[in-house]
């Protein structure tokens, strides 16, 4: 797959995952770091960090409509229940400022809980939408550019990889049984 379209799929990715998918974008930003290196991971981090810009707005907007509608389509996403969304809202609701707002959406972001449920809430709790739109690149991206860079940096280390660990597909295996077991132990702490 050309650079290019790997790009385009990390945004699409961003979009989806922010909205009603639940694999976060780390996953092919990190493959994508692993399989063509730092530029290309680092594009995949911006464009999913971007695409997750469009799809929280998407959902926000929906959800100054339609708040209830929001929250239950997000309710229904595997890993999520209606605990967690509380949880969040009880934080932003506790926010005064979008710097303090920024801090609740990276420690959740860090803590397990997803952006989603942030964009269906917000406008409920009295958040603009573009105050969340703003603030959506600069909480995701440092995460996704994290991840970039240890995709990267596996990538640069391959000549020092052991033999059977040389092959592109091998490594790209390992990092997908990695992922599958990142998932396991989410779901089974969480109760997806």
């Amino acid at each position: 797959m050309r650079d290019r379209a790997l790009t385009l799929l990390a945004f699409l990715w961003g979009v989806a995952e922010a909205s009603l998918f639940f694999v976060v974008p780390d996953v092919p930003v990190s493959l994508i770091a692993l399989a063509r290196g730092g530029r290309a991971g680092l594009r995949a981090a911006v464009a999913a960090a971007a695409g997750a810009m469009v799809g929280g707005t998407a959902l926000a907007v929906f959800a100054s409509h339609a708040p209830q509608a929001a929250i239950a389509l997000v309710d229904a996403v595997p890993a999520i229940s209606p605990a967690m969304i509380a949880r969040l809202q009880g934080m932003m609701a506790g926010t005064d400022s979008a710097a303090g707002l920024a801090g609740v959406l990276i420690l959740a972001s860090l803590s397990g809980i997803p952006y989603k449920i942030a964009a269906a809430s917000a406008p409920g709790l009295g958040i603009p939408v573009w105050e969340l739109a703003l603030l959506t690149p600069l909480v995701r991206l440092p995460r996704f550019v994290a991840l970039a860079g240890a995709g990267a940096l596996l990538h640069r280390l391959t000549p020092a990889m052991p033999g059977w660990m040389q092959p592109l597909r091998v490594r790209l295996l390992l990092a997908a049984l990695g992922w599958s077991a990142f998932y396991v132990n989410y779901w089974m702490q969480v109760g997806g």
